[in-house]
Parts: C-alpha cells; structure tokens; sequence
C-alpha cells in the first residue's frame, strides 16, 4: 500500500489527557493526524451515502475512517496560511485562510504541473482537498456525484471552523502543560485562559503549520487584536451560557437522529420530536421534564402557528414539520437563526414572502412580542427597526441566492479547466459568473438609535 499525498511523517495522533507532558515544539492535535493508505483499487475504496443534506456518512459499518475525520486531515493538511488568490496574480495582496472559500481561491503549490507549453500551473486547495477525498472514498449506488461533492463542501466549511477553533484552545492547553500547569480544553474554554505574548503563541505552533509560519502568526493576530473577532468571540460565550443548550454532545444531530430511530426498532420518528428530544435535561427537577433554554417555549410557538396554518385538529409534534411554522413561530431569524430546528433545516422562504402569502389567503400572522410599557417614541422605533430586521433578512436571503449560484459557476470553471489541463487540451473560455450583490449590512442597534432619532427615515440607513 502506497502513502497518501502529503503524508506527514511523524505527526500525532490524539489529543493529550489532562497532566500529559507533551514533548518539543509539535502541539498535539485534535483527532488523527495522518492519512492512511491508499486503496490499490476501486474496490477497496469505502463507501459513502448522504447521510443528511450537510453530511455524508459511512457505508461500510465496522470498518474504515469516518468521512468527516478525513476531511479535517485534509484541510490542516493543504491549509493556505497566508495566500495570494489566483485571481489577484502573483502581485496581488496576500490573505489569511480563514473561510473554505479561501481555499477556492488559494493555488496549492506542493500540486504545480507544467502544460505542453511549459507553463506552470497549481489548482486551488479545495480542488486538492476534494480530489484526494475521492481517493480514499466511493460513492454508494445510485448517488449523483455532483450532489454528495457539494454535500463533502459544506462538511470541509463546518470543519475548517471547527479546526480553527479547537487549535487556538488545544494551543493554550499544551502552553500551560510546557509551564508546568495542566489545563484540559474544558478548562481553557471556562476559565477564558489565553496566552499573553507572541513569542508563547510561537513557540506551540502545531504540526502541520510548522511549514506556514507566516500563516500562524497571523491567524495569532486575528485571534489577539482583531476587534470584530474579539467581540463575537464574547458574544459567543455569553449566547452559550453556562447550564449547556443540548444533550447530543459531539454527536451531530444526524447521528442522534439515526440512534433515536434505531432505538424505536427502525420507525421513523418526527423531526420536531427529535429536536425537542435532543433539548431535554437528563436530570428530573422535582420529578418533572426540563429542557434546555426556551425550548419549551420555542415548541409551544411552533405548535400555535402550525395550528394556525393546518386547523385546530392538526398534529404538530406527529405530523412532518412545516417551516412555514418554524419561521412564523420564531417571527423570522431576528438573529439570524430560528428558534427551532436551527441548523437542521435552512428554510427556503422568508418571512416578508409568507407575509404576502398569508394575508392572501386569509391567515393571520402572530404579531411580534411587545414590551408591556413603551412611550410612543419607543414604539416607532421598535417598529422602524423590527421592519428593518425583516428586510435585512429579506435581501440577505436574495444575497445567499445569488452567492450560491456564482460559486456553483466558478466551481464548474475550475472543473473544466482542470479537465483541460490534464487532458493537454487548450482553456476553455473564461464567462463572467453572476453578479452577485454586496454583502447586506445590519446596523447595530445603537447606530440605528443615532440615526432614528437623528431624524433619518428607516428606508435612507445603511444596508451595505
């Protein structure tokens, strides 16, 4: 069996325990480090199915590695650090790998070829990390490759951010563990440790950064004195509060799913009842059901609009949801999730749209919830800006439309020119791909309160 492309010789494996001394400068990281071999034939690729529309799962049972630890390997593997897009040129300005659409963009130098005509060329990093998936895995009968290659890019985005988050944190463990302190993760994250200097953060620079020191010390500096990731970073921990928001633990909501299902002797179960059943409390208060949050509340809401949607002897909790529901019952995505199955289903429809619909059809919207004392001052102003959020959301669903559809187009322009490439056939031609808006602008409440009574009308504030 041959290794695999990029192969790191002597990396680690796990992550250290507690009280670990962990030797030299290499950090420890999170999962396996390494790839494994090769399959020598298609045969001895591992299969996979679409597990969920974000997720491919593993076919083979008992045997092989999980698609989403491979794809973690991949991206720290081929990671950009610091890049020049291949679109800026070779004089372009260079920038930190942050987002998987980094990857689209950065050439992957370690995979440059030469054409016929002695030109160099390199595909970008997500071509890279998506071909050598490919290689280890094969598709199940009767999947559309197409779909589960779009499915593995939504797993290497969700991944890519959580790799970066655990590294920061595995760092500062394994910086304390050098100063003669041991700090696991859990710690780390509940006491807010972080390490002061630059010459700590270089000097547990993980392993498969130790060749992109500029990266590293970059994203050090995105970490230390970038204000808007310090400042969603605060606002992180306070959303997460301190009494947790679910029992799943790492296990993704699909996965619970599939085990709950199991559990029932292979019926299937209704998602809105999954959901609820992921959001309850181990532990009985005074022998009654607790829940995390206000997931009671968010499901009593979603149980008065379906009612109000589907009459008042429909089913909520036994029936397939309906998301007309979910957005009803949580007035939108005022910060910018449901308040229901977030994350597990991505509605299609924005709430100015059911608006229309249901004011045509004779169904009556739920207002939003109203402080019980406000001056009128305050109620143009809670309305102005309420209107305002509805909006946003309205043109950031169009944003996402159009967004979706130009990196559809730019992947298939790298696909075939790739193509090209290998085959020694000349570039297709370049098309423009969609025009894609500019990224919709939510004012925070305190610029919209300077505006609001400055006397500036809610139409004329700043959207992009």
């Amino acid at each position: 069996m041959r290794k695999a492309k990029g192969y790191e010789e002597g990396a680690r494996g796990e992550e250290g325990e507690e009280g670990q001394d962990v030797p030299g400068n290499a950090l420890w990281t999170r999962g396996s480090a390494t790839l494994p071999d090769l399959p020598k034939t298609e045969e001895g690729k591992w299969v996979v199915y679409l597990e969920k529309h974000d997720s491919l799962g593993l076919l083979t049972t008992g045997m092989g590695r999980k698609p989403s630890g491979i794809v973690t390997v991949l991206l720290k593997k081929y990671w950009p650090g610091l890049y020049r897009a291949v679109s800026d040129g070779p004089d372009g300005p260079k920038k930190l790998a942050l987002k998987w659409d980094d990857y689209h963009a950065a050439p992957c130098g370690v995979m440059t070829t030469t054409t016929e005509d002695g030109r160099r060329v390199a595909p970008t990093c997500a071509q890279v990390v998506l071909r050598t998936f490919w290689e280890f895995y094969k598709l199940s009968s009767g999947m559309d490759h197409q779909e589960a290659t779009a499915v593995l890019e939504k797993m290497a985005k969700k991944n890519l951010r959580d790799a970066l988050y655990h590294v920061r944190k595995l760092a500062i463990t394994h910086y304390f563990a050098e100063k003669g302190k041991r700090k696991n993760k859990d710690r780390v994250i509940a006491e807010n440790l972080t390490i002061e200097d630059d010459a700590g953060w270089q000097s547990i620079c993980p392993t498969w950064c130790v060749n992109k020191k500029d990266g590293w010390c970059a994203l050090v500096r995105y970490w230390t004195d970038d204000e808007e990731f310090k400042a969603r970073s605060i606002q992180n921990k306070a959303n997460r509060g301190s009494g947790g928001t679910h029992n799943q633990g790492n296990k993704p909501f699909p996965l619970y799913e599939k085990d709950m299902v199991a559990a029932n002797g292979g019926q299937e179960i209704p998602r809105i009842q999954v959901w609820q059943a992921a959001h309850k409390k181990k532990e009985l208060v005074e022998g009654k059901v607790v829940y995390y949050g206000k997931t009671e509340e968010s499901v009593d809401s979603y149980k008065k609009a379906f009612k109000s949607l589907h009459g008042e002897d429909s089913d909520p909790l036994s029936e397939p949801f309906d998301e007309m529901a979910v957005m009803i019952s949580g007035h939108g995505k005022p910060h910018g999730r449901t308040s229901i199955l977030n994350e597990v289903h991505k509605p299609t429809i924005t709430l100015p749209r059911i608006r229309n619909m249901t004011s045509s059809s004779g169904v009556c919207m739920p207002p939003r919830p109203r402080r019980l004392t406000q001056t009128s001052d305050d109620a143009r102003m809670t309305e102005a800006y309420e209107q305002l959020q509805e909006e946003f959301q309205h043109k950031m669903h169009e944003y996402e439309v159009a967004n979706s559809a130009s990196r559809e187009h730019m992947q298939e322009q790298t696909k075939a020119l790739f193509a090209a490439l290998t085959a020694g056939a000349p570039p297709p031609q370049y098309v423009e791909p969609p025009v894609v808006p500019p990224l919709p602008k939510m004012p925070t409440k305190v610029e919209f309160l300077a505006q609001f009574h400055g006397g500036t009308p809610v139409s004329a504030l700043p959207y992009y």
